[in-house]
């Protein structure tokens, strides 16, 4: 009799092993069992998706059109029996679902973009110039605080100088007002503190020399219209609306009548001469209003960003928090709602927010140990093309290896988005810190994304970051400002830059960078100290506890519409 063919039989044995390792009887027809070992139940292990299921079902009784039905096998999410992992947060004890981390269910998250998008900062040295020498008025301490007090009636919506004029509930602007940030010490200690951003309480003393020597004797206004605001319209209302409140609160402080040419002279140096915006106009396929996500510099988040920073300590709760707001606002707020819509691209940041850290050493202690341990200490490796290559094989590396090792990290990270972000900011942070030259970070980027990793495994990441981002190591370098910019100037308001990889790696890249330096801000001392306002809504100073609140359903935001909705 002849052997089993030794396919047959190694079959049979992977068969035998199989009902042994799980008490199986020998003799059954295994054809005939139904495992239950992959079944996970589908949607309903999530107890957010089960809750949307629910509540659309109600939704449809009551307005008698069907929405959202997640329980259709023909419709909704096509999980199979895929685990959906839940989230453990980086730096919180918490943990989170997916589908929280969605703008739309997430109120920490949207109020933090509303508090970066109504910030309106205009200098008042040019203003104060024009009462002065043209106008013939006398401006003191007594006098600006006379000010602040018609400024901050009119930005609630109370009118100034004007006959009647309808005006707002003040519960609906309660969130509205406006302080001053002065460099002179002097002049800040003669101004009534409830509208000052004191520097030396919202920073160590250390950094508090540095951003006070910087703003010097100039004073600037920062002014947060009312989040409805820009909930009702978008960005362009924000220096308009602070704007017409500011020309009306010097008029009616310094007792100015109307229709003269010194008057006009005022409005306009108060309207538009010294107004500094977070956001500029969008290029023209992508065209938005001031003060829209898609305007505002890399630089900025890392000022906006007030986690502490330290010279050359614990570099990367400031860095990670960095990271997690400029993921927030650029991939979940610009590119997953304004230019996408629906659904959002939420994987794409997962690795700003969730314990993947200690994989390959990104954003661990591992990391800074190596670096201090190869350069001599943070910032200490001159910048070039070496070191760069050297740093970027390294995190690279490590990175693909234990993807190759353990496929299954694939499946937790969700596919190409979070491999390629990871690679590319992983690669960013490390030379930044390593160096602190933001234009080497982002060279790192381009090089561990668009050549190692794409060499390696043949693409980079999902659909459209494939088509673009090979080509970008000489943008990366050029300072022509048809190609490219100093990197803390860059956003997405630029074509070739306005992919996921390289906004996320200029972020840190550049945060990471000068942090390793030890510098008191990132790009100006003035965004630095309106951010570090405590009146905001959102704590800019603990970015992923926040959004953990979102998560939780815990935080609060502003620009509701109680007062004007019907009681029930």
């Amino acid at each position: 009799m002849s052997k089993e063919p030794s396919r047959v039989a190694a079959l049979k044995k992977t068969m035998e092993n199989f009902q042994r390792m799980y008490n199986l009887d020998k003799a059954s027809d295994l054809a005939a069992k139904t495992t239950t070992f992959y079944e996970f139940g589908g949607w309903r292990q999530s107890k957010r998706k089960t809750e949307f299921v629910e509540y659309a079902h109600q939704l449809a009784k009551e307005r008698g059109i069907p929405g959202y039905q997640g329980d259709r096998e023909d419709l909704g999410v096509p999980l199979g029996q895929r685990y959906l992992a839940p989230l453990k947060l980086s730096g919180v004890d918490a943990f989170g679902e997916i589908d929280d981390f969605h703008t739309i269910n997430n109120a920490a998250i949207q109020q933090s973009v509303d508090d970066i998008k109504r910030t309106s900062i205009i200098g008042l040295d040019m203003a104060h110039r024009v009462l002065e020498q043209r106008i013939g008025a006398t401006v003191t301490p007594e006098t600006i605080n006379h000010y602040l007090e018609c400024k901050n009636h009119a930005i609630a919506g109370g009118a100034l100088a004007q006959e009647h004029m309808a005006e707002i509930h003040p519960g609906m602007t309660k969130d509205a007002y406006t302080k001053l940030i002065i460099g002179n010490k002097e002049l800040a200690d003669q101004i009534d503190q409830r509208f000052l951003i004191n520097i030396d309480d919202g920073f160590p003393e250390w950094q508090a020399e540095k951003l006070t020597d910087a703003i010097g004797d100039h004073t600037y206004q920062v002014s947060r219209i009312p989040t409805i605001a820009v909930r009702i319209a978008d960005g362009g209302i924000v220096n308009r609306w602070d704007n017409t409140s500011t020309s009306l609160g010097l008029v009616t402080a310094y007792n100015l009548g109307g229709g003269y040419s010194a008057v006009s002279d005022l409005v306009l140096v108060a309207k538009h001469l010294q107004t500094i915006q977070i956001g500029t106009l969008t290029w023209p396929r992508r065209a938005r209003s001031p003060n829209e996500p898609g305007g505002v510099p890399v630089g900025y988040i890392g000022d906006i960003c007030q986690t502490p920073m330290p010279t050359q300590d614990d570099v990367l709760n400031y860095v990670g928090d960095v990271g997690a707001l400029g993921a927030m606002f650029y991939e979940l707020i610009w590119f997953g709602s304004y230019m996408a819509g629906g659904i959002g691209p939420v994987t794409a940041v997962a690795n700003a927010f969730i314990d993947l850290g200690d994989m390959g050493g990104l954003g661990s202690p591992f990391l800074t140990g190596w670096i201090k341990n190869k350069y001599g200490g943070l910032g200490c490796a001159k910048p070039s093309f070496d070191v760069i290559r050297e740093i970027s094989e390294n995190i690279t590396f490590m990175f693909m290896e234990a993807l190759d090792r353990f496929p299954l990290l694939l499946e937790h990270m969700w596919g190409g988005a979070v491999r390629q972000a990871g690679v590319a900011i992983g690669s960013a942070m490390a030379v930044g810190l390593a160096t602190g030259n933001s234009l080497a970070a982002v060279i790192a980027s381009t090089y561990s994304f668009c050549h190692l990793m794409k060499e390696s495994w043949g693409r980079g990441g999902f659909g459209a970051a494939d088509a673009m981002e090979y080509i970008m190591m000489g943008n990366s370098a050029s300072l022509r400002p048809e190609e490219g910019m100093l990197p803390e100037l860059r956003g997405v308001n630029m074509s070739m830059l306005s992919l996921p990889g390289h906004i996320d790696s200029s972020v840190i890249g550049c945060a990471a960078a000068h942090a390793a330096r030890g510098d008191a801000w990132v790009l100006s001392p003035v965004v630095k100290v309106a951010f570090s306002d405590p009146n905001l809504a959102f704590d800019f100073g603990n970015i992923r506890h926040e959004v953990t609140k979102g998560v939780l359903k815990e935080f609060m935001p502003e620009g509701d519409r109680d007062l004007i909705k019907p009681a029930r």
